[in-house]
């Protein structure tokens, strides 16, 4: 592991997960939480997105706002002109000893691969003769590609072994409270991270709607698998961005041209996470399960589109246009989400 973890993280010792008995007034208080939960995550997805268009309308976010040398465009911290993205782990689970495939790299290799992907969007948008078209090449419209410099350079990072190391975690109210507690005083967006590749694509979708019963916040699926989980894009490693709304605070300064603003310095080490948990939900809910299988089918109503957003599929994706047409509608870019009754296991399994 990374030697800037925090030290309550870094000195913990794997064990396989043992889940606490859950109470009844936990059993009663899900239902609730679940339906204020799904309400307020839905009107910050609509307020998100207004404020996504309000961006790409914007005439001082087109291509060129950084320049080449920028931290956003390098990955780079000022202070020691190393990639960032190790020192802004706020949170590691001990690796387990055994994996469904080869081990996976180095915790700090795992995010720096994270950081790359996310940091080479930022790129197409930087100034270039000629600038590169929407297309295959350059997937997003410009103001989006900011974005990700805002979630890959200033967001932290918690990562777990799988699904069920998270559900360890995030059943744990604890754990819950100081996920909100690092959104609040820091202002970041947050990426939960699996180390683990190979999974399967419906326990994925269900772990996202288990993440949406809990933060009244937009949860994004996004991982390596040729098909896309619900609203997911491609992504080196399984990963969750627990969209919070920091990101528009940046977008506001970099559309203003505060480009030293928007450079944020590495999380300090050890201010976050420092208990131990210990969650009481190995299994997600049937209003989780739910809730994930009914945002698959919306997604699936939109055909070829699917949960792509912002920007033409067709425009973009030209083979799996090709793969579309050629099946009569029946192949689609993302993946079926199984029913809330379904046996995990009967879905995709990719990575």
């Amino acid at each position: 592991m990374s030697a800037t973890l925090a030290p309550a993280s870094a000195a913990r010792e794997w064990r396989p997960p043992v889940f606490r008995a859950r109470s009844l007034g936990a059993r009663l208080r899900h239902p609730v939480r679940w339906a204020a939960n799904w309400v307020r995550s839905n009107l910050h997805s609509g307020y998100g997105s207004m404020r996504v268009a309000m961006f790409m309308a914007s005439p001082r976010l087109g291509a060129g706002c950084l320049p080449a040398d920028h931290p956003w465009v390098t990955g780079l911290a000022p202070d020691d002109g190393e990639p960032i993205w190790p020192r802004n782990i706020i949170y590691a689970s001990p690796a387990k000893p055994e994996w469904n495939g080869p081990p996976p790299d180095a915790d700090d290799v795992i995010v720096g691969r994270i950081g790359r992907f996310l940091t080479a969007m930022v790129q197409r948008s930087v100034a270039a003769e000629p600038e590169i078209p929407q297309g295959p090449r350059r997937r997003m419209p410009h103001a989006v590609n900011y974005i990700h410099g805002t979630v890959q350079f200033n967001g932290g990072f918690i990562l777990f072994n799988d699904f069920l190391d998270a559900r360890y975690h995030f059943s744990d109210d604890a754990f819950v409270r100081e996920v909100r507690r690092f959104a609040r005083v820091e202002r970041r967006e947050l990426t939960v991270v699996m180390r683990e590749r190979h999974h399967d694509t419906g326990e994925f979708a269900w772990f996202t709607g288990f993440l949406r019963a809990r933060f009244p916040w937009w949860a994004n699926p996004n991982g390596p698998t040729e098909k896309r989980v619900l609203w997911g894009t491609p992504s080196p490693y399984p990963a969750v961005n627990l969209i919070n709304g920091s990101w528009i605070l940046d977008m506001n300064r970099l559309r203003d041209g505060e480009l030293d603003e928007i450079v944020r310095p590495p999380i300090a080490a050890g201010r976050y996470f420092q208990g131990e948990y210990r969650g009481d939900q190995p299994h997600d809910a049937f209003l989780e399960r739910l809730h994930a299988w009914a945002e698959g089918m919306v997604i699936r109503g939109f055909g070829f589109q699917g949960g792509m957003m912002f920007t033409r599929r067709k425009a973009i994706d030209p083979k799996a246009w090709e793969k579309y047409l050629a099946s009569g509608g029946e192949w689609r870019p993302g993946t079926r989400v199984p029913h809330p009754f379904a046996r995990l296991g009967t879905c995709d399994v990719d990575g």
